[in-house]
C-alpha cells in the first residue's frame, strides 16, 4: 500500500521523468551530493572541500552523508534520477517502520497502517524530500524507536539489530531528527523504568550497551563533526532562536494554509519561518489523538501528549518564556537553530497517538464490530466546529493582499475529508464481514493518503536536465580550481534571496549561472563564498559586509557579480593575486589588530602578510623577499609547489586556515600558520624548495579506527551470541 501511494505521489522522479529542484534540493543539497560523487569515483574521500569558503572541511559537514552506506544508491546510479528516488525510498522507509512500529504497540493492523500512511506522507515529510540528510533521519526514526525498545527488553541478537538502525540513523546526517529521536527513547525507558514492567538492571546494561556501540561505529563521523563544531561560527551563534512557529501555528494542524502567504512556485509559507512549508497530518489524526488521550489513563499515549505539547510551545520560540528559560541554560539547542524545528517530534507522535484512538474504536479484532463510545462522538462535531471557525476567521479577517479564497477552499476541502473519514469510521464499526471491511479500511487509507497529499500546493518537479555540466554558459575567464574565485557580494546575495523568477526552471538556470549557494560545485567553479551548516567562524568577520578591493585580490578573485535593475552580470577584475604568493614583509599581531587592517582598503596583500605573535619565533623573514614560484599544483585535499626564495622568505597561500592542514618543506614538517587574520602561510629558507601542504584530519582516522574496532566486536557478538544462549 505505501509503494503505491508512493508512486502515486511522484512517479514522474521515481521513473526519472523529472526531479525535484525547490529551494535547499537544487541549491544545497544536489550540489553536495556531486561532489561527494565525483570524488567517489576520483578514489577520494572527501574530507576537504576547496570550492566554498575558500576551503572548508566538507565529510564533517555530517549531513554530507560521506560515511551513510544507503548513499552509495546514488554514488553507482546517474544522480539526477537516483537522488530524487533516494529520497522518496527513504519517505517510504519511514512509513514501514512507523507501521512495525504502532502494530507493536496496539497489535492492530489497521491502526499501525493508518499510523504509518499520516507518517510517511504528512506535510514535513513531504518538505522534506528535498533535503537527503533530514528525510533519511526520519526515514530511520520508527525503527530505531522500535528496536531499541525490543532490544532493551530482550537482549541478544536485538541489540545488534537495534544498533545497526541507531548507526544508520546517525550516519544520515539530521543532527535535529538524531536528537530528538534519543530524546523521546530516553523519556520512554525513564517511564518504563519508572513503571518496572522488567528488570531495570539489564533494561539499563543493554540502552547502555546500544548508545556506546552506535557511537562508537560512528565514530569516524561524530569526531570530525564535533571538531569542526568547536571551531565553528556555530558555536558563537549557539544561542540563536530564528525561524520560530507563528503564534497562529498550531491552527495549521486543522487549516494547513490558515495565515500563510504565496511564496514561489505557489507554495505557501508561514510568516517568519522558512524551514518547512507545512506539518499537517490530517485532523482525523488529531481526533483520534485526541480520543487516545481521553480514553487512556497514563501508559504511553500520555508521555507522547506531553511532548508533543512541549514541543509544540518550544516551537513558538521566544514567544513562550519556556524556550527563552531554556535557551539560557541549554546550549544545545544550539544544534536545533530554528525552533520551528521541535515539531518534528509531534509529527512523530501524533501517528501513534491516532494508532491508539483506532484501537480504542477496534481493540483486538477488526472484523468484530464495537460499539462507538460517546467520547469519540463529541471529538469529532468539536473538530468539525473548530475547522469551521479558523476556516470563518481567515474569510472575516482577510488583509487586502492575502490568498484567501485559497485558504477557504482549501480548509473547507479539509473539513470535507474529515467527515467522509469520519463517515467512513462509523460505516466501520458495523460491519461485521471480513471481506467488506478489509475493503472500507484501504478506501479509509486512500482517503487519509489523499488528504495529505493534497493538503497545499507543492513544488513542481522539472526536467533532470538542468542539472547537467555545462560549460558552454560561462566565458572562457570563469576561474577554475587552482587559478582563482568567482564571488558574489553579501549585497547581491541578499537581492537574489529576496528575489523569485515565476518558473522554477527560468529560475533555478538563473541561479546556477549565478553560482548562488553550491551550484558552483556543479562547474567545479571556486567561490568565496557557499551554503554549509558549518564554517570556520572568521568566515562571518570577512564576509559578511562587502569586502574591500585590496582583500577581493588576495583572495584570488578574478570575476565578481553586479546588479543592474533586474539583472545581474559577471564582471571581470585584472588585479586579483595567485592563490600562492611568497615574499612577503611578516606584520606579527594579534587578531583584534589583523581583521580591521586586512578588511581595510590600505591592506596591501602583495607586500604584507598578518601572522600571530606566537609565530615571531620560528619565522626568520624580516622584510620583503624575492620569491619565485616555479611550479603550483591545487588538488582537492593538498597542494605541491616548487618555490625559489633569495633570503627566508614567507609563502602565502589564500586557502581558508583550519589546523588539519600540514606543511612541510623538502619533506620535513614545519609550522603551517594563520595569515591575514583566516588563511595559510609558513616560513622558507633560502633556496630551491618542494613545498607540500596536506589536509590531514585526525579525528577522523581515530573515528575510523574506533568504528572498525566496534564493527569487528558487533560481528563477533552477533555470531557468537546463540551460543552463550546454548551455554
Amino acid at each position: 500500500m505505501l509503494v503505491v501511494f508512493g508512486l502515486a505521489s511522484y512517479p514522474q522522479v521515481f521513473l526519472g521523468l523529472q526531479t525535484f529542484v525547490y529551494r535547499d534540493f537544487g541549491y544545497f543539497s544536489y550540489p553536495i551530493a556531486y561532489y561527494f560523487r565525483e570524488s567517489f569515483w576520483r578514489g577520494e574521500i572527501p574530507l576537504w572541500n576547496p570550492l566554498n569558503y575558500c576551503g572548508v572541511p566538507f565529510l564533517a559537514q555530517w549531513n554530507t552523508q560521506v560515511l551513510y552506506p544507503p548513499a552509495l544508491f546514488y554514488l553507482l546510479l546517474p544522480l539526477s534520477h537516483s537522488l530524487g528516488v533516494f529520497c522518496l525510498l527513504h519517505l517510504l522507509l519511514g512509513g514501514l517502520g512507523m507501521y512495525f512500529l504502532a502494530d507493536g504497540w496496539t497489535q492492530n493492523r489497521f491502526a499501525a497502517a493508518f499510523a504509518g500512511v499520516v507518517f510517511a506522507f504528512n506535510g514535513l515529510m513531504l518538505n522534506s524530500l528535498t533535503l537527503p540528510a533530514t528525510i533519511a533521519s526520519l526515514g530511520w526514526m520508527p525503527w530505531v524507536v522500535w528496536l531499541t525498545e525490543k532490544a532493551w527488553r530482550q537482549g541478544g541478537r536485538t541489540l545488534i539489530v537495534a544498533v545497526a538502525a541507531g548507526a544508520l540513523q546517525m550516519l544520515s546526517g539530521g543532527v535535529e531528527m538524531i536528537l530528538l529521536t534519543w530524546g523521546l527513547l530516553g523519556a520512554l525507558g525513564l517511564a518504563e523504568l519508572v513503571r518496572g514492567k522488567g528488570p531495570r538492571g539489564k533494561m539499563l546494561w543493554r540502552a547502555g550497551l546500544i548508545v556506546l556501540l552506535i557511537t562508537g561505529l560512528c565514530a569516524a563521523q561524530l569526531l570530525p563533526f564535533f571538531d569542526l563544531l568547536s571551531h565553528s561560527h556555530r558555536q558563537e551563534t549557539f544561542r540563536a532562536g530564528q525561524w520560530p512557529m507563528p503564534a497562529t501555528g498550531w491552527l495549521n494542524f486543522l487549516v494547513p494554509l490558515f495565515n500563510c502567504r504565496s511564496y514561489q512556485g505557489g507554495v505557501f509559507m508561514q510568516n517568519n519561518q522558512n524551514w518547512t512549508a507545512s506539518y499537517y497530518v490530517g485532523v482525523t489524526t488529531l481526533a483520534l489523538a485526541a480520543l487516545a488521550v481521553w480514553r487512556r489513563r497514563g501508559g504511553r499515549a500520555w508521555l507522547l501528549a506531553a511532548l508533543t505539547l512541549f514541543c509544540l510551545i518550544l516551537a513558538l520560540g521566544d514567544a513562550t518564556p519556556v524556550f527563552r528559560w531554556l535557551r539560557q541554560h541549554s546550549s544545545i539547542l544550539g544544534l536545533m537553530r530554528y525552533p520551528v524545528k521541535f515539531v518534528i517530534l509531534p509529527v512523530f507522535a501524533l501517528p501513534l497517538l491516532a494508532a491508539y484512538g483506532l484501537n480504542e474504536k477496534q481493540p483486538v479484532a477488526e472484523h468484530n464490530p464495537i460499539p462507538s463510545n460517546r467520547r469519540w462522538h463529541l471529538i469529532w462535531p468539536a473538530t468539525g466546529l473548530l475547522m469551521l471557525g479558523i476556516i470563518g476567521w481567515a474569510f472575516r479577517f482577510r488583509r487586502p493582499n492575502d490568498d484567501y479564497a485559497v485558504v477557504v477552499f482549501n480548509g473547507a476541502v479539509r473539513a470535507i475529508l474529515f467527515f467522509l473519514i469520519v463517515g467512513g469510521l462509523f460505516w466501520l464499526e458495523k460491519i461485521s464481514e471480513r471481506k467488506l471491511s478489509r475493503r472500507l479500511q484501504i478506501l479509509l487509507l486512500l482517503l487519509v493518503w489523499f488528504d495529505l497529499y493534497c493538503h497545499a500546493p507543492r513544488p513542481s518537479t522539472v526536467n533532470r536536465a538542468i542539472f547537467e555540466p555545462n560549460p558552454s554558459r560561462f566565458s572562457p575567464s570563469t576561474p577554475s580550481f587552482g587559478t582563482a574565485r568567482a564571488m558574489i557580494p553579501p549585497s547581491a546575495n541578499g537581492e537574489f534571496l529576496r528575489s523569485y523568477l515565476p518558473d522554477l526552471t527560468d529560475d533555478y538556470v538563473s541561479r546556477r549561472f549565478a553560482l548562488l549557494a553550491n551550484c558552483n560545485l556543479l562547474d567545479n567553479i571556486p567561490m568565496c563564498d557557499g551554503f554549509l551548516p558549518l564554517f570556520p567562524r572568521a568566515c562571518q568577520s570577512l564576509f559578511f559586509l562587502d569586502p574591500a578591493g585590496p582583500l577581493l585580490d588576495f583572495l584570488g578573485v578574478s570575476q565578481m557579480i553586479t546588479i543592474q535593475g533586474n539583472s545581474f552580470n559577471w564582471e571581470p577584475r585584472s588585479t586579483f593575486m595567485p592563490l600562492l604568493t611568497g615574499g612577503q614583509k611578516p606584520v606579527f599581531a594579534d587578531e583584534k589588530t589583523s581583521l580591521p587592517m586586512v578588511v581595510s582598503t590600505n591592506f596591501n596583500p602583495r607586500q604584507e602578510v598578518y601572522l600571530p605573535l606566537e609565530a615571531k619565533a620560528f619565522v626568520t623573514a624580516t622584510n620583503a623577499s624575492a620569491v619565485k614560484i616555479l611550479l603550483a599544483r591545487f588538488h582537492a585535499q593538498h597542494i605541491e609547489a616548487e618555490i625559489e626564495a633569495g633570503a627566508p622568505a614567507v609563502l602565502v597561500a589564500a586557502q581558508m586556515y583550519y589546523h588539519s592542514w600540514q606543511a612541510s618543506v623538502d619533506g620535513k614538517p614545519v609550522p603551517l600558520w594563520r595569515a591575514n587574520y583566516a588563511f595559510q602561510a609558513l616560513a622558507v629558507p633560502a633556496g630551491r624548495h618542494s613545498v607540500t601542504l596536506r589536509y590531514e584530519d585526525r579525528a577522523f582516522f581515530i573515528g575510523v579506527m574506533i568504528s572498525l574496532a566496534t564493527l569487528a566486536g558487533c560481528l563477533v557478538f552477533f555470531h557468537l551470541q546463540p551460543r552463550f544462549n546454548r551455554a
